[in-house]
């Protein structure tokens, strides 16, 4: 098994397509949470051969050929992955491999431009601060051995703890300079995955315990719940990528795709840990309800034979095929809300 297939035709991978890392960091991330350590062994296996010289490669074709190179979202994810194997790998061999490749590729994050590709990076900064082994003698070899080898040697300069603030301050810095009176977004629309940016922020105050995270956190998140949640419909309307939603006002209500849905749930929960808000618990629900059918076509978008998730609303009605981004988005925010 190569990795996560990106696409379906229905229900069935569409080899053709081929795979892309920004899925296959996702799965990893799912997989430690399911505890399936095979698996995990090989989307990990997957994200190691997609690193390059200055980042990490983001398509492999059919014919298992490379391409597109970049510092984009792919960074961020497969970085926030690694930083996960590090904390909750399932083996001390698995964990130290995901700590050995984050910490090779720190000397990257200084470069990276895309907003959300810093989100992710706050993430995965703080959680590889959190990072150990039971086994003191396997840490003090890995180190010293790649010291030697002369792979780790600037890695070890960084300070992950002040590269997240730096990055949550980027991140407070981008809305400042995009919002105003009535708008309150990092950006001047609304566009994809739009629960990671607050959620950067929440993690960031976590982490902190400094109050401006969470006053851009909890007031963005308010301003998108309330662009997103159609009151006369009773449900989550999402923009579509055929337009998405433009800061004049101008909303696409097609090509909703389940991964806006997924982290409106994840980053609603986390509000509602941080802040104690009951409301934060009601909105992610609801947003998990997308998926269950409470969406503008009123159709359950959980396709139930084959357990997959349909990969979008359409105008003309659901798109019925099942990727990967999709099935992994909603069993990622099953997870969190039955776990709280």
């Amino acid at each position: 098994m190569v990795g996560i297939a990106e696409h379906c035709v229905m229900a069935i991978p569409d080899l053709r397509e081929g795979y892309c890392v920004d899925d296959n960091a996702r799965a990893l991330q799912l997989v430690l949470k399911l505890r399936e350590e095979k698996l995990a062994d090989i989307y990990l296996k997957f994200l190691i051969s997609a690193i390059g010289k200055n980042g990490f490669k983001n398509d492999l074709t059919r014919d298992l050929i490379w391409q597109n190179e970049e510092l984009g979202e792919n960074f961020g994810r497969s970085m926030a992955a690694l930083a996960d194997v590090g904390k909750f790998g399932l083996r001390e061999d698995q964990k130290l491999t995901g700590m050995f490749l984050f910490d090779q590729n720190l000397k990257h994050i200084k470069k990276v431009n895309s907003t959300r590709a810093k989100a992710w990076l706050v993430y995965g900064l703080l959680v590889r601060c959190e990072s150990d082994l039971k086994s003191e003698l396997m840490l003090t070899n890995y180190v010293a051995v790649k010291v030697l080898q002369n792979k780790i040697t600037k890695a070890l300069k960084y300070d992950c703890k002040k590269l997240a603030m730096e990055l949550a301050d980027d991140l407070v810095e981008v809305y400042k300079n995009n919002s105003d009176v009535s708008w309150k977004w990092f950006e001047d629309e609304i566009t994809y995955d739009n629960g990671r940016l607050p959620l950067a922020l929440f993690w960031a105050y976590s982490a902190t315990g400094n109050k401006k995270y969470l006053d851009v956190a909890r007031e963005s998140l308010d301003f998108l719940i309330e662009q997103l949640y159609d009151e006369k419909l009773g449900c989550f309307s999402f923009p579509g990528y055929r337009g998405w939603f433009k800061k004049n006002g101008k909303k696409s209500y097609f090509g909703q795709q389940p991964i806006e849905a997924g982290s409106v749930s994840e980053v609603c929960v986390t509000a509602y840990l941080v802040t104690k808000e009951k409301k934060y618990l009601a909105w992610a629900k609801k947003a998990f309800g997308w998926f269950e059918g409470k969406n503008i076509l009123r159709i359950n978008m959980v396709n139930p034979e084959s357990g997959g998730v349909y990969d979008g609303i359409e105008e003309v009605g659901i798109n019925l095929n099942q990727g990967a981004e999709s099935t992994i988005c909603y069993l990622t925010a099953y997870l969190l809300l039955t776990t709280i």
